[in-house]
């Protein structure tokens, strides 16, 4: 099959973790909030719908009567919220059901948070323990047969669950596992509680929850890469408009594409560079991608800059794994089809989280790669791909409905021998709806 290299300029759609964050922190706010380039995958439509549910007012702006990627929040301050008449429902977000839970932790009625069969299968218990330990109280709900199969899904620690928040306390926390969407929810639950609310992580993690929080003045106690702390917000700030990157998570599909496609020249613009978010990034650089980065600037407090990818031959292998890990765990799928047709070896370990997303990932893009004609040896947090001049495809592609892996196959089509049966790609929706055709349009 032809290889058909991508060339031109693309803006990919606004950062998830960013847009998710813009719209529920606008609800510590006072005042009209205009969130510009706003994610508008279906993850981050969750959030909105269950702010909404809470009472909080949220405009989409309209042109020419299409909606456009422009949100306006109407906050009113945490005391504002409303006890929801309805179910909370996250759909396929975890970053939805992990803030709110946090959000939802210091509020003074009931509700019920739940989430689609993926989500049932995520644990929560990392959120809703340090939650409840400060004051929440939450029951997990039997939830019965949820799958097709007749499959029995977990009860406790699980989606379905129902906080009762307010009367919180304010504790310090050492997680165990570095998690972002953890710690934004603990300190969520610590702007409503008494005393002061402190998270140590053992190691950094994307920090877009502290440069908001600074940007929308909203008190810190303390903050370094590793320690955020915060008390009681008893004033809510005055709101501000917040401009969200391009998502570097959705980018590096672009970037592993252009540097594997020969022929290749594409520029992505606006992307968010936050420093932990550069896994990708630098590990394509490490294996010697000639990438470039062009005017760089910030969005608030968010550095950004447009990114530059040729191709210009074989990559080299790699190795991830440890603390870096977190730093593009969402990446690790498109970053080892890379490492399929790299020189050498490309290894990932410490990844073992990646069985716990929508999908187990790591079983997932093994089981695929392997189908596809890659030499791969799987492990239990990883696997080590010893890489090849081409890959045959001609295979199944699975996906399990999983946004990730859909949009890696498209991807590994490009440079298959072979097309790929790709399972589905509707789930794709859930973070870059668009992406098939931004696709098309640089491969034209």
């Amino acid at each position: 099959m032809k290889q058909k290299p991508l060339k031109g300029t693309v803006s990919v759609p606004g950062d998830k973790s960013i847009s998710h964050r813009a719209l529920i922190f606008s609800t510590l706010l006072e005042g009209i909030c205009e969130v510009k380039n706003c994610s508008q995958a279906v993850d981050c439509e969750s959030t909105a719908e269950c702010l909404s549910a809470l009472g909080v007012r949220i405009d989409r702006e309209r042109e020419r009567g299409a909606v456009t990627k422009n949100v306006t929040v109407h906050g009113q301050g945490l005391a504002s919220l409303k006890r929801p008449s309805t179910t909370l429902f996250a759909g396929n977000s975890g970053t939805t059901i992990r803030l709110l839970s946090g959000l939802l932790a210091g509020q003074p009625f009931d509700s019920v948070l739940d989430g689609d069969k993926s989500i049932r299968k995520r644990p929560m218990q990392r959120v809703t323990k340090p939650l409840a330990e400060m004051g929440a109280s939450i029951e997990f709900l039997s939830t019965g047969n949820g799958h097709d199969s007749g499959e029995k899904l977990p009860v406790t620690g699980y989606a379905p669950y129902s906080i009762r928040g307010g009367n919180l306390t304010g504790r310090s926390f050492d997680l165990a596992v570095a998690s972002a969407q953890v710690e934004t929810a603990i300190l969520l639950a610590g702007l409503q509680a008494d005393g002061a609310t402190t998270v140590n992580l053992p190691a950094p993690v994307r920090d877009h929850t502290r440069r908001m929080f600074q940007y929308l003045s909203v008190p810190l106690v303390h903050a370094d890469e590793r320690t955020l702390s915060v008390k009681r917000l008893t004033t809510p700030p005055k709101a501000k408009r917040i401009d969200v990157p391009a998502d570097m998570s959705s980018a590096a599909f672009f970037m592993v594409a252009a540097c594997l496609v020969e022929g290749s020249d594409l520029l992505l613009k606006d992307v968010g560079m936050n420093p932990g978010r550069l896994l990708a990034l630098e590990v394509l650089k490490s294996m010697g991608a000639a990438i470039s980065i062009e005017n760089p600037r910030s969005f608030g407090l968010e550095p950004v800059a447009d990114i530059r990818v040729k191709h210009e031959g074989r990559l080299k292998g790699a190795s991830i794994g440890g603390a870096e890990i977190a730093r593009g765990i969402d990446e690790i799928p498109i970053l080892a089809l890379a490492g399929a047709l790299c020189q050498g070896e490309f290894t990932v370990s410490g990844a073992e989280e990646l069985r716990h997303k929508e999908s187990d990932r790591l079983e997932m893009i093994t089981d695929n790669l392997k189908a596809a004609g890659a030499d791969l040896e799987a492990r239990q947090d990883g696997f080590v791909i010893r890489g090849q001049a081409s890959l045959a495809g001609g295979s199944q592609w699975k996906t399990h409905e999983d946004h990730r892996l859909a949009m890696t196959g498209l991807i590994a089509n490009l440079i298959c021998q072979e097309k790929l049966d790709i399972e589905e790609t509707d789930s794709i929706k859930i973070s870059y709806p668009t992406f098939a055709m931004d696709l098309a349009y640089l491969t034209d």
